[in-house]
């Protein structure tokens, strides 16, 4: 096993300092300097170069028992679900046995080395990985433009390996070029790690994008545990939010929370779960609000998620729109709202409806221009349980556009036929994986919705849903 004095620093160029007779040689990259170097802030949109995750996420080190790291795995339909080592002692070990050990060993996260040995080799995600890729998983012992060094060959020697480095690391990070507080130039960026495991990032990999990798494979492996369309609110407090892209956006208004969402699905969480999340735009207005811009005098109607300009006011009028019922919005407040396809005097059911067709008894939900086909009574009664359905004909139909099948809104939690309970993010079914995931969200078991296998089956599968 290699001494917590090894120093790596790899990501196909990296640093190294090797421990050889009691002296330290170091070798090291010069980073040139160049005359417009920009802030580690925000070179890449949503990617803080400063913080790729916190020293608790490094060191959280029961976050996942053997059980569930194969599970993970095998969920994720890695090749290392079924890839065995035989150690040196002769003992023959599943690759997710090598992980949780390294991981107790070290006191280093397994979610940490999962995510590593995919940064590095691809082996989470790659179906048909080379022998060199499994021999060098963590990338340990392998400087770039030279021969790996033999000594480290071996995936159960790699996982080990790195567990213990980034745990030398965290212990004795001020043996090492990056260290948090300190400013260094990465690939022409100035870059000062606000904590310790964002530091001993650059000294195992002294580059962008190798760490931009590692924080996006963290965020979708690991990162927030609330899927897209989950409604949180913060015990104690009145507002509502909604994780979407990975922000929480503050509902303003009852009115705009329970013209999109049922309020019931709401779940309730300690505010200090909240802090991490960013804050995105608020959803101020109701669905399907009628908004004038004070400043142009043009009139919208707000779909649930887009704006959509009334072309003129016999347009306005023939629709039946009521005066009335149209709200002043500002330029700014107008502006954040993407556009839709204006209302025009083709739009029959611009607030949307539910029609089926009176020959084949085929269900479409029509808004605007367009005919989506709802495959299944269950989604039109979980989607749209206000909505009466209107029989009509054939020929009517064909005047709009077809488009594509509707699935069961983000947030939902729903089941089939077994006891498998889902959450639909992103129009994906995501499982649920046990009683201690569903019950480490929040969710309440009486939301959950009964439909059947076809309509589960309609809806791809995403990323599961493990315990956090």
């Amino acid at each position: 096993m290699q001494s917590a004095s090894f120093f790596n620093y790899r990501a196909r160029v990296r640093y190294r300092a090797i421990l050889c007779c009691f002296a330290v040689v170091v070798l090291t990259v010069q980073i040139a300097l160049v005359p417009f170097a920009v802030s580690a802030q925000g070179a890449n949109v949503g990617i803080d170069y400063n913080q790729i995750i916190s020293d608790d996420e490094l060191i959280d080190y029961q976050s996942m028992s053997e059980a569930e790291i194969q599970q993970f795995l095998e969920f994720k339909k890695s090749i290392l679900a079924t890839f065995y080592v035989t150690l040196d002692t002769g003992e023959t070990v599943r690759a997710s046995q090598i992980v949780y050990r390294a991981s107790q060993a070290h006191r280093i996260n397994p979610r940490f080395l999962l995510v590593l040995v995919q940064k590095e080799e691809s082996l989470i995600e790659d179906p048909s990985p080379t022998n060199n890729q499994l021999d060098w998983a963590t990338g340990y012992g392998c400087l770039d433009g030279q021969p790996c060094n033999e000594r480290w060959r071996g995936f159960a020697k790699q996982v080990n390996s790195a567990a213990e480095q980034f745990r030398y690391y965290y212990e004795h990070i001020g043996e090492y070029n990056y260290q948090p507080g300190k400013s260094s130039y990465v690939d022409g960026m100035l870059v000062t790690p606000r904590n310790l495991v964002t530091a001993a990032l650059y000294n195992y990999t002294p580059h962008l994008h190798g760490n931009e990798l590692f924080k996006t494979l963290w965020h979708r492996y690991f990162g927030t545990p609330y899927p897209d369309g989950t409604l949180l609110q913060g015990k104690g407090e009145v507002g509502v939010w909604l994780v979407q892209n990975g922000v929480k956006r503050a509902f303003t208004s009852r009115i705009a929370l329970v013209s999109r969402y049922n309020p019931d699905l709401v779940v309730t969480v300690d505010t200090s779960k909240l802090n991490p999340l960013p804050r995105g735009l608020d959803i101020t207005f109701a669905a399907y609000s009628l908004l004038r811009n004070t400043k142009t005098g043009d009139t919208y109607l707000l779909t649930v998620d887009q704006k959509r300009r009334i072309v003129s006011p016999e347009v306005f009028k023939q629709i039946g729109f009521n005066p009335e019922e149209v709200q002043d919005a500002t330029d700014e407040q107008l502006a954040a709202i993407p556009d839709g396809k204006p209302v025009t005097f083709e739009d029959a059911y611009p607030t949307g409806a539910l029609l089926q067709d009176k020959t084949s008894a085929v269900l479409f939900y029509v808004e605007g221009t367009r005919r989506y086909p709802v495959l299944h009574k269950d989604i039109a009664a979980i989607n749209y349980p206000g909505l009466k359905i209107v029989k009509t004909t054939p020929e009517k139909l064909s005047q709009y556009a077809s488009g594509f099948p509707i699935l069961l809104k983000d947030g939902i939690l729903v089941k089939g036929r077994s006891a498998q309970v889902y959450v639909i993010s992103n129009q994906k079914k995501r499982l649920i994986t046990s009683e201690k995931a569903f019950n480490a969200i929040g969710y309440k078991w009486n939301s959950i919705v009964v439909t059947t296998d076809e309509v589960l089956a309609m809806h791809p599968t995403g990323d599961p849903i493990l315990p956090q």
